[in-house]
């Protein structure tokens, strides 16, 4: 067993590691297409075509040069700061609360207790409610929405604000960037395509053989790259054109690789960013996380032979205070003991425990109230703060609960 035991924590520290390298390589390429975006779209796109070949429209060339350089260092920006943290950011380190000082309704596991984590450095630290470990980074999170691999970190409530702006920051920018060159370029593409084609070192390497249907993606990645390969083609039977002033316009007046590439790249990133920004909206909206629509999706075995069903396996505890007990609840701030004097006694609140069923979103207050939390939270996040406050239930769930007791 304990040789087992062993193997099995050497095999999840490499695969964390493994997966770290991994994300920290899409993390720096992201970071470089953002970054070579600006250049190309600054003083290749902006200054070298709008502003000195377009008929000289300066105007046009200074709104563009303008917004986008502005909108694509604030990518940067974001983008960087989503991506830090990977080990510190929303890990809550909160002494739990005693239970009998508990007056309002809380999330809890099935026996109305707390819950504690003692995977991998932990140590049996207190998870506070819509808490999860993430098995990639190794750390828990406070109020955990998922781990994306994209930026190689988790988003969190306290930093779904800077997700939802990198999103559609990204979905705006690389139309507006692409638009006023997408009839030269989308010309350099189908000429690219149809000169390697015909080339007969293009054909001898790509187009004959038959492992272009499988490298690159596939049959649609067949295309792609042998429309990469005109470009070289074209570079070699044109090579003057690469060489003028660096602000001349040449990537867009002339085939050119690089332009081809960033374009390319940047709108996948914006495909992907346009579904991402409206699922997660539908989810901010509807004050759940992706975490809980995944779950929501698996159904759980109820026991040996037992047809498989729904369980959300949360439940909610409403203690019942008696008259004896002198409130002393908060909206905010783990609660502590109430102060007694000689005239008071103290009773334990009973606690009633209840499952919260499938479909019920447990902290989804209304669009309003959800939207408006994202929206007052800072766009780059702070440490956690020293007291913790406990996430509003449902009012509706609450109800349905305490029409039970």
């Amino acid at each position: 067993m304990a040789m087992q035991a062993q193997k099995s924590e050497v095999f999840t520290c490499a695969r964390i590691v493994t997966t770290y390298i991994i994300e920290t390589i899409i993390q720096a390429v992201v970071f470089a297409i953002i970054c070579l975006g600006w250049y190309i779209s600054v003083f290749k796109f902006g200054m070298g075509y709008l502003m000195y070949n377009q008929n000289k429209n300066h105007f046009a060339g200074v709104v563009y040069t303008i917004t986008v350089s502005s909108v694509l260092q604030l990518l940067a920006a974001v983008h960087a700061h989503l991506c830090l943290g990977r080990t510190v950011h929303s890990v809550p380190d909160y002494e739990p609360p005693a239970l009998d000082t508990l007056t309002e309704p809380y999330e809890c596991l099935s026996d109305g207790t707390l819950d504690f984590c003692s995977k991998g450095s932990c140590n049996g630290r207190w998870k506070p409610p819509g808490t999860h470990h993430c098995s990639t980074c190794g750390v828990c999170r406070l109020e955990f929405d998922h781990h994306c691999p994209w930026l190689g970190n988790c988003v969190t409530a306290s930093r779904m604000k800077a997700f939802l702006c990198l999103l559609y920051a990204t979905a705006f920018v690389v139309p507006f960037a692409v638009i006023p060159v997408s009839g030269p370029l989308s010309g350099h593409l189908a000429t690219a395509l149809r000169v390697s084609k015909v080339d007969p070192w293009a054909v001898r390497i790509w187009w004959s053989r038959w492992y272009s249907w499988v490298l690159c993606g596939g049959p649609l990645g067949r295309w792609v790259f042998g429309t990469f390969l005109g470009f070289r083609v074209l570079k070699a039977q044109d090579a003057a054109a690469h060489d003028r002033w660096w602000f001349q316009g040449n990537m867009v007046d002339s085939p050119h690789t690089l332009a081809a590439f960033i374009v390319t790249a940047g709108s996948v990133l914006a495909i992907f960013a346009v579904c991402m920004a409206v699922v997660t909206t539908r989810d901010v909206l509807l004050g759940r996380t992706t975490l809980d629509t995944i779950r929501a999706r698996r159904p759980r075995n109820t026991g040996a032979g037992a047809p498989l069903m729904q369980h959300t396996s949360r439940f909610v505890c409403i203690p019942t205070v008696t008259s004896s007990v002198a409130s002393c609840s908060h909206s905010s701030g783990v609660q502590s003991r109430p102060k007694t004097d000689d005239s008071a006694q103290l009773d334990p609140p009973r606690r009633r425990v209840f499952e919260v069923l499938p479909g019920e979103r447990l902290y989804d207050l209304g669009w309003r109230e959800n939207l408006r939390k994202v929206w007052a939270s800072p766009l780059f996040d702070r440490v956690l703060p020293s007291e913790y406050s406990w996430p509003k239930i449902n009012p509706a769930v609450l109800r349905r609960m305490k029409e039970h007791m």
